[in-house]
């Protein structure tokens, strides 16, 4: 039965959307929420999401994180989108229908879960499911097929499971329950289930349906490292189509459901229900099953179905009125081949832009409109990449035109090659645009993690407001976060409870920071109304925005909240800052507390010895911080070293690119001269010898790229303490300053490597030695002014392997000498190193090589570091 509501109060102010949703860390509740702002941006609407974990979960401090949903009672408030399908994952329907109710008479939507007395989107994920279950069966002859469910409320998790035993049924396939196994849709999970499935249970399988994506990914490598290979060993479906999901190795065949499309349809029945219209109680959007290599299928199975013989001989060979006959007749095909690899990927695009984009091919190839062609892909590769796409499915999308165009040019072989010469500039344009946009994001991406990195340092060192408020304004607007917003709850007399109203709760505004500036102290400090997120006149009303509302706890207390504006979509940076200001938070409070309350010795000792808990406590969070910074240098690391790739790969790439088109047009012109009477013997000859010196040029460069890929292999490959292999350093070493060359002629530094005068071996990871060369180097080039020089030595010396890095830099002052290997402590401008490269170089030294290291430097001289291995001994 159709639901109506009567129509919101009249506003002035725009409208605001409030969205639950547990934790923006997946790309399930990312991509929907996505939806949400999108839809509501182009309706003028505001969007505010609270971020409360899982209803009632005693995972990841779920009660703490629950309580910002007390807040979506707000007045500002118009309108509700419940993450349904997430939020009732251990409580189940009814507690969230009870949940709900909290909120009425608003209107809400569910999405994922079945609510009474609200519309709920929901997908029809069981059709594609079995398709898939039919596709291993059938087409794959797979009969061993394991299952990985969600959690055992989830209602989705119930219906996958249902899907599966049906199907199998179908086929007289009953396994035993021990082939099935329960995860909750985290990627820890399906690394348990694994575990469960194989060394638990002894489970043979050659094939594992999994219930969501994120599983999906755990399953892949847990089964990585138990040496079974996907799809070889075990194929995989999984389900939902997240971003990994297409560029995991292998990638995953999965259900593709419309993520973006439930927020977006969300939006749209909360504008019906304010107007008054009726609405189903039940939207259900479609889903399809997308083929991908870790079923056993290759990529483009889909794609090479379409594939179809040369239309039949036209009636006028040679001439242009054929062709354009071929080129009507097979329109409708190649429009499907060029828009299958890229569908969906232009929101806001009008859906004619394949035909114009054919159109703009032909008028080319008819002479007419020069330039056109490439005018439309770089305008249609603009908009795909301003929308968050790669632009990776372009090239399939060019490969299937040209499969069905260049078939009805058969007998016009100047217009042809008119056709490949267009594609081929396509293609290139395509490869750059994809090649600009990675590095961008790649760099915003070091960039974000530096400034995390930098920011966990300094927040974790604030021992009061005044100081993280300082460190907040400094490091907020470069991750491009625009606004931001701390509300602290009163100490009270009483513990809340789950059913006490945050909202009427004492709190006032520590922090509030908009734009580059942070408010007037008079605007810091004031209490928050009742039924209010912050004070009035906070939040900007000159713009658009969307917020996320994040608790702040430590351990058991609830501190308060955090509204951030959203500035760059990715999750993971507003709850690391969510879980450093909380910290940082718990240690200015107790510090202010034990201050207030030292007025009695005795009372005073027995607190410092609770409050010493409390620090430990904080401590240990302050350590879980540093090991973030470790990773963030890690992947600094590894950018810096891409971003080299990327400069040192064009040329070879471009060689590459060059000559290939050179072979092309040959080739071309060689077919076009067989049985021409007025081509001779030396003509063949020449062409052909053309066509071997672009081969070569295409070899060299090619050469030149392995050279660079062989480097990339060493610098990467990490091994476990079990998987220690015997190798010879030189090579490894060689390979990681090949890495580091272009930052060598940015700083026009010489550097010479003296390997030994007989090959040795050491015992550890290849990969462990390349990082401490990189960083080595690395630290040795910001040390130098342009123009020195870098020698390394290595060599075999008392029956140890020794490695000499020396420079010809400033040096180290004597009392800093001691403090170079100590983690956080650095010389550089603040925003220009962690203080983390020595340390990790030493770390590694010691701990995964088995050696040691040492220093000596001397001022306006350089800087030598000294490393001894232990040589393996015989076996």
């Amino acid at each position: 039965m159709p639901s109506t509501l009567p129509g919101a109060r009249a506003v002035e102010r725009p409208r605001t959307v409030g969205v639950l949703v547990d934790w923006l860390e997946s790309e399930y509740q990312s991509a929907v929420v996505g939806g949400v702002m999108d839809a509501a941006r182009e309706q003028g609407m505001n969007v505010v999401s609270f971020l409360g974990g899982v209803l009632g979960s005693p995972n990841r401090h779920g009660r703490q994180r629950n309580a910002v949903y007390d807040l979506a009672a707000s007045e500002m408030i118009d309108g509700l989108v419940v993450m349904g399908g997430t939020l009732g994952n251990h409580g189940g329907p009814a507690e969230l229908a009870a949940f709900c109710d909290r909120f009425r008479p608003i209107p809400m939507v569910s999405i994922a879960a079945t609510m009474p007395g609200m519309t709920s989107i929901l997908i029809d994920g069981e059709h594609a499911l079995r398709d898939g279950i039919r596709h291993l069966v059938e087409h794959h002859q797979y009969r061993r097929i394991a299952f990985l469910g969600g959690p055992a409320n989830n209602v989705e998790a119930q219906a996958r499971l249902r899907t599966y035993g049906e199907m199998l049924a179908t086929y007289s396939l009953r396994p035993p329950e021990s082939f099935v196994a329960v995860g909750d849709f985290q990627y820890e999970s399906g690394v348990e289930a694994i575990r469960v499935l194989v060394d638990e249970r002894a489970v043979e399988f050659d094939a594992i349906v999994v219930a969501n994506d994120q599983m999906s990914l755990g399953v892949v490598d847990a089964l990585r490292a138990r040496g079974r290979r996907v799809p070889r060993d075990v194929a995989i479906i999984g389900f939902d189509d997240i971003r990994e999901a297409r560029y995991s190795a292998p990638p995953l065949t999965t259900v593709r459901q419309p993520l973006g499309a439930q927020g977006r349809l969300s939006v749209d029945v909360l504008l019906r229900l304010w107007r008054g219209e009726p609405v189903d109680d039940v939207l259900t959007l479609p889903t399809e099953l997308v083929l991908r290599q870790s079923c056993g299928c290759h990529s483009d199975v889909r794609r090479a179905n379409m594939t179809s013989h040369l239309p039949p001989p036209l009636a006028r060979p040679g001439t242009s009125p054929g062709v354009e006959d071929a080129l009507r007749n097979r329109r409708t095909r190649i429009i499907e081949a060029l828009r299958e690899p890229v569908a969906g990927l232009f929101a806001g695009v009008r859906d004619d832009w394949s035909d114009s984009t054919l159109d703009a091919l032909i008028a080319e190839l008819q002479g007419e409109s020069p330039g056109s062609f490439a005018d439309q892909v770089n305008r249609l590769l603009e908009r795909s990449m301003a929308a968050g796409g790669t632009g990776n499915a372009w090239q399939p999308a060019l490969s299937g035109l040209r499969r069905e165009l260049i078939p009805c040019l058969a007998t016009d072989a100047s217009m042809r090659s008119r056709a490949e010469d267009l594609l081929q500039e396509a293609r290139v344009l395509v490869a750059d645009a994809v090649e600009h946009t990675q590095a961008q994001r790649r760099l915003a991406g070091e960039r974000r993690g530096r400034i995390l990195a930098e920011a966990a340092e300094e927040i974790s060192a604030s021992l009061d407001l005044a100081s993280l408020a300082d460190v907040l304004k400094a490091c907020l607007p470069r991750i491009d976060i625009p606004s931001a917003h701390i509300v602290l709850y009163e100490p009270s007399g009483a513990a809340v409870s789950e059913a006490t109203d945050r909202q009427t709760r004492r709190r006032r505004l520590v922090f509030s920071y908009e734009r580059g500036r942070v408010r007037a102290p008079r605007a810091v400090g004031q209490a928050v109304a009742p039924r209010a997120l912050v004070p009035a006149g906070v939040l900007p009303t000159n713009r658009q925005h969307a917020l996320l509302v994040e608790p702040l706890f430590f351990k058991d207390d609830e501190l308060g909240y955090v509204v951030f504006e959203v500035g760059p979509f990715d999750g993971l940076i507003y709850e690391t800052l969510r879980e450093q200001i909380s910290g940082a938070l718990k240690v200015a409070l107790l510090i202010d507390e034990l201050v207030a309350t030292g007025t009695e010795r005795a009372g005073l000792l027995a607190d410092l010895q609770v409050r010493a808990a409390e620090l430990e406590a904080t401590y240990q969070a302050l350590q879980d911080n540093q090991r973030r910074l470790l990773s963030a240098e890690k992947m600094a690391s590894l950018g810096r070293i891409t971003a080299n790739i990327a400069h040192e790969m064009n040329t070879p790439l471009a060689a590459v690119r060059t000559a290939l088109v050179e072979i092309e047009k040959r080739a071309i012109e060689y077919g076009a001269s067989v049985g021409d009477p007025e081509v001779t013997n030396e003509d063949h000859a020449q062409i052909a010898t053309e066509m071997r010196t672009s081969l070569q040029l295409a070899r060299s460069a090619a050469e030149r790229a392995a050279g660079f890929v062989r480097g990339i292999k060493t610098q990467t490959r990490d091994l476990s303490a079990q998987e220690r292999i015997r190798f010879d350093p030189a090579p490894v070493i060689e390979e990681a300053l090949l890495l580091l060359s272009y930052d060598l002629r940015q700083a026009a530094c010489r550097l010479e490597f003296r390997p030994p005068e007989r090959p040795m071996e050491l015992l550890g990871s290849p990969g462990i030695l390349s990082q401490v060369v990189t960083n080595l180097v690395t630290n040795a080039l910001d040390a130098m002014p342009v123009g020195g020089s870098i020698a390394l030595i290595l060599s075999e010396c008392d029956g140890a392997a020794r490695l000499v890095v020396q420079d010809t830099g400033k040096g180290i002052p004597a009392d800093l000498r001691d403090k170079v290997f100590e983690p956080m402590f650095t010389t550089k401008p603040f925003g220009q190193g962690t203080g983390l490269g020595l340390s990790i170089v030493r770390d590694l030294v010691t701990g995964q090589l088995g050696g040691s290291v040492a220093l000596e430097s001397e001022v306006g001289v350089g800087t030598t570091f000294t490393m001894t291995f232990p040589l393996p001994t015989a076996s």
